[in-house]
């Protein structure tokens, strides 16, 4: 009787440690920065009190910082780095447009505190800060946040490089190297407890051994969720899960489209030359343009994971992002230029304008997909996923097609002016009302 007792007890705890977990809402602007952010209902009913975010990354970055508002003018902005002794430092700063923001010690700086299970972990490789704040519904400067907003702007920014290894909360800090946008629906974001809720399982209190030592912490703040009878909520699986289903997504776009663009595109166009079928070519072709959407549905999904409730615009605003959408709508018009091309050669047994219209604007599209997979592969290595080694084996497999591209075209030519079937000695044409130019695309 006992043991049911105390399982039913133990599950109601957990259930609830969850529950409490579940309502944080959580984001990663880059594949390896992430945030998140839990409001108490006590606050979230008077406007004002305690709330609770995290500001995750690789200690591979100098400096991460997580702020409210829309822009870096006049926004209440905490800055984390590490302290050089295993902690990190958390840094209450006011935003001043484009120049370094730097310590708020106003009255109405946002006062911070450190909390559980913040600290460098994973073996030295992420610094994590869990942190409450009691006065950020507002800020110097006269911002001021809702706490039942559906629709809370916050910013980011983050620098990679060598550790700023410093207590000093008014620390030097260089130019960011990218930035982040995003909007929190906080009626979503309600915690049923006045409680760090990114506590992990058998965390202990910020100064604990297990607790990752928080220092620098701001003037007062919420309370630490480590007091007896507390279950700790697991904070870190959430942002663990996030980038992995980040990785994921990069994954499958990246795969498809380079497959799409570096591969079955050229590969659909020497069809034609070495088989001379136009069915096999408009057949397999089509099924690449299938495919390409696939890929860019992907990319679509994955800008809106990385910048999330935010305007599509927000997620576009890379260079491989908006080159890669505006590649995918042009490419619209190939199958229409390749059926135009089709029906006047069928009817006139020769190439017109609209064929060479239909050739060159595949090859232009072909080469443009081939350089945004390199701008691509440059984005993720920028977020810390990728290395070396990814840009050398898209550049060796985009160079052997291309050279197999070139050589099957220019052997294809050679054939037409030597008055032969491009496909080869001993191919057999097709019926006249139906054959196609055998180097055509």
């Amino acid at each position: 009787m006992f043991s049911l007792q105390r399982s039913a007890v133990l599950s109601a705890l957990a259930s609830y440690a969850t529950l409490t977990h579940a309502a944080t809402q959580q984001t990663c602007p880059t594949t390896d920065v992430c945030f998140a952010v839990g409001v108490p209902q006590q606050s979230a009913s008077s406007g004002s009190g305690n709330i609770y975010f995290q500001i995750q990354g690789p200690t591979t970055y100098s400096w991460i910082a997580l702020a409210t508002g829309t822009r870096m003018a006049d926004s209440n902005m905490f800055v984390m780095y590490q302290d050089g002794n295993g902690n990190v430092t958390i840094s209450p700063r006011a935003g001043t447009n484009h120049q370094m923001p730097v310590l708020d010690t106003s009255s109405t700086a946002a006062k911070l505190t450190l909390l559980a299970g913040s600290g460098v972990v994973d073996g030295g490789k992420t610094m994590r800060a869990n942190v409450a704040c009691s006065n950020c519904n507002s800020w110097s400067g006269g911002g001021s946040m809702q706490l039942s907003s559906t629709s809370s702007p916050w910013i980011a920014a983050w620098k990679a490089g060598d550790s700023l290894a410093t207590t000093d909360k008014d620390a030097s800090i260089s130019r960011h190297d990218d930035v982040g946008s995003w909007s929190y629906d906080l009626t979503k974001a309600t915690i049923a407890s006045d409680a760090n809720p990114f506590v992990d399982a058998g965390g202990r209190s910020s100064s604990g051994p297990n607790g990752g030592g928080a220092s620098g912490g701001g003037n007062g703040g919420g309370p630490d969720s480590t007091g007896p009878g507390v279950i700790p909520s697991s904070g870190a699986g959430g942002f663990q899960s996030a980038r992995e289903e980040i990785t994921r997504l990069q994954r499958a776009h990246g795969i498809i489209m380079a497959l799409v663009f570096v591969v079955f595109y050229p590969v659909g166009s020497i069809v034609m030359p070495l088989l001379g079928k136009w069915m096999v070519h408009a057949a397999f072709q089509f099924f690449n343009f299938v495919l390409m959407w696939v890929g860019f549905g992907l990319g679509y999904v994955l800008s809106q994971k990385t910048f999330m409730n935010v305007a599509s615009i927000q997620g576009f605003r890379e260079t491989h992002t908006l080159f890669g959408a505006v590649i995918v709508c042009l490419m619209i018009l190939q199958p229409i230029g390749g059926s135009l091309h089709h029906m006047y050669y069928v009817k006139h047994q020769r190439r017109g304008i609209v064929s060479h219209v239909h050739i060159w604007y595949g090859r232009i599209l072909m080469l443009l997909g081939v350089i945004n997979g390199g701008l691509g592969i440059e984005l993720v290595r920028n977020g810390g996923g990728g290395g070396t080694g990814l840009i050398v084996a898209y550049s060796v497999i985009a160079g052997v097609i291309g050279l197999l591209y070139i050589a099957v075209k220019g052997f294809s030519s050679f054939r037409k002016r030597r008055g032969g079937d491009a496909r080869g000695p001993g191919a057999v044409a097709d019926r006249p009302a139906r054959k196609e130019m055998s180097n055509a695309s």
